[in-house]
């Protein structure tokens, strides 16, 4: 049977044509295996989605091919990129949202510092930010300054962790365990 979309601009002598399906058949199956190489194509256009086309990319940045895992390489491209961008508050919002949920980006004029607000809900790449500041920090802002805001605690671990909640012991008050004599 020859495509639906395709009847409409056939001849009716043409619906029941076998050598007319082997061709639509074997058509279609050639735009499909394009359309998927086209698409392969563009997605190396970008740092963030290419793969083998990561190689040019280090080239564009580098100078060399990085011999590191793809993650790694797109990280490393990533600060590459945002180390050449103009020192601007968009392009400072741009990269606080590269590396967390963020609130805010101000400056504080009297301290020379710029100040990222986060929200505590997702996690906030500190490391990479930091990194990322120093590239592009012009000589005349001292660093910058993080802000997470939160309603629980923050715990910042590399491992593997357990969590625990704490009382605060009170000078005087009764405790378990024996830690009554704090005063």
């Amino acid at each position: 049977m020859i495509p639906e979309r395709y009847r409409r601009m056939l001849p009716p002598q043409w619906y029941e044509n076998d050598i007319a399906e082997y061709h639509f058949e074997g058509t279609t199956a050639a735009v499909y295996t394009f359309n998927v190489q086209r698409e392969d194509v563009l997605q190396q256009f970008s740092p963030w989605s290419a793969t083998w086309g990561l190689d040019i990319w280090d080239w564009i940045y580098f100078g060399e091919k990085q011999l590191l895992t793809i993650e790694e390489r797109r990280k490393n491209i990533l600060a590459q990129h945002w180390a050449r961008l103009p020192f601007t508050m968009p392009v400072l919002q741009s990269l606080g949202r590269a590396v967390g949920e963020l609130v805010s980006v101000s400056e504080d004029f009297e301290a020379k510092e710029i100040v990222f607000s986060f929200q505590q809900n997702k996690s906030v790449d500190l490391l990479t930010l930091h990194r990322t500041f120093e590239r592009m920090r012009p000589v005349h802002v001292n660093r910058e300054r993080i802000i997470i805001q939160q309603s629980g605690s923050l715990i910042f671990s590399t491992e593997t962790m357990q969590v625990f909640e704490t009382m605060p012991l009170f000078c005087g008050s009764f405790h378990a365990g024996g830690e009554n004599d704090l005063c």
